[in-house]
């Protein structure tokens, strides 16, 4: 009943036995964090008007100060959100540079050609 299995032995690789994987990264806005902040921001800079400014209404002043906050809040997390938007649009534009120059050495070994070396279009000669 107590066998004893012998324990696996360490597999060592080479580093040739190793295979690379391309890894881009995405340089791109958490729009989570922007939102909040947004949240955040606007909740405490409407709370912080609505106790400070005067109040004409027959309501109490924290009714006031909840109901400009939510409405700054609701304006921070809009602003939040354009700026992440505007600042995720230049992201595309860099991964695809960066792809496209990963791609590249791939491409040529694929084809078989060297760099600078191209094949003779259609009318051209070959020197």
């Amino acid at each position: 009943m107590s066998e004893q299995q012998p324990s696996p032995e360490p597999v060592e690789f080479d580093a040739a036995d190793r295979e690379v994987l391309p890894a881009s990264v995405r340089r791109a806005p958490k729009f989570a964090a922007f939102i909040t902040t947004g949240v955040i921001v606007g909740g405490v800079l409407g709370l912080i008007l609505g106790l400070v400014l005067p109040n004409s209404t027959g309501v109490g002043r924290g009714t006031v100060a909840l109901l400009v906050a939510s409405g700054f809040i609701v304006l921070g997390v809009v602003i939040g959100g354009v700026v992440a938007v505007l600042l995720d649009r230049g992201t595309p534009r860099e991964l695809k540079a960066m792809k496209a120059a990963e791609a590249e050495p791939e491409q040529r070994e694929a084809d078989g050609t060297e760099p600078g070396s191209r094949e003779p279009g259609p009318g051209e000669t070959q020197a």
